[in-house]
């Protein structure tokens, strides 16, 4: 668990600093690329790209953008991350500051 929060340290959210959830966000972004070649491979398998090329395309459009949204997400995680760093460094990063 992270050090960073010093209550209600139970809920999920408070489980992984923003580095975490950023590779949280970058292996969603995969899954989903890794889902959608799947499909579209079982799809093409099954009924040919005559019978089902609209169908189709709306499924590959749909899981670009929720790849695209995990991607934006994790990057903008990683872009608060180096923000909050350089603010306030936080504690579970595993650099203490000497103290004179």
């Amino acid at each position: 668990m992270s050090k960073c929060h010093k209550c209600a340290k139970w809920f999920p959210h408070n489980w992984l600093c923003l580095r975490g959830l950023s590779y949280v966000f970058i292996a969603l972004f995969y899954l989903t690329i890794a889902f959608g070649i799947f499909q579209v491979i079982a799809v093409l398998s099954q009924f040919g790209f005559a019978m089902a090329w609209r169908p189709l395309l709306q499924f590959v459009v749909s899981v670009l953008v929720i790849a695209t949204l995990c991607l934006t997400v994790a990057k903008s995680l990683q872009a608060l991350r180096a923000i909050k760093h350089a603010v306030a460094p936080c504690c579970c990063e595993g650099k203490k500051e000497e103290t004179k």
